[in-house]
């Protein structure tokens, strides 16, 4: 898959954003960008729905989002922006675990 391939290998902090640029240039048929649309928000919904009963809410919301933001720069900027963020918190939740912080 060179498209998942070139968003992993992205830099952290612009994935979200570069790929949109990537469909944006692609210049997709109208109802296919309207269909990822509707499929990211239907995930999204669910994942929200499974936040709140047992079930896996949190990665289906983020797939969600994720194909949505293929089709929003501002959701793309949003999933940027949570990647560092996230990326921060891990970073001091292992250091906090390993001991090296007080």
């Amino acid at each position: 898959m060179p498209g998942w391939d070139r968003f992993v290998h992205s830099r952290p902090g612009r994935r979200f954003q570069a790929r949109y640029r990537r469909k944006r240039q692609a210049r997709a048929s109208v109802w296919k960008r309207c269909a990822l649309v509707c499929g990211g928000i239907v995930l999204a919904l669910v994942g929200i729905f499974f936040m709140a009963v047992p079930g896996p809410g949190i990665p289906i919301l983020a797939i969600g989002l994720a194909l949505v933001a293929q089709e929003s720069a501002a959701i793309a900027r949003l999933l940027d922006r949570t990647e560092i963020r996230l990326r921060r918190l891990w970073k001091r939740l292992r250091k906090r675990r390993s001991g090296t912080e007080p």
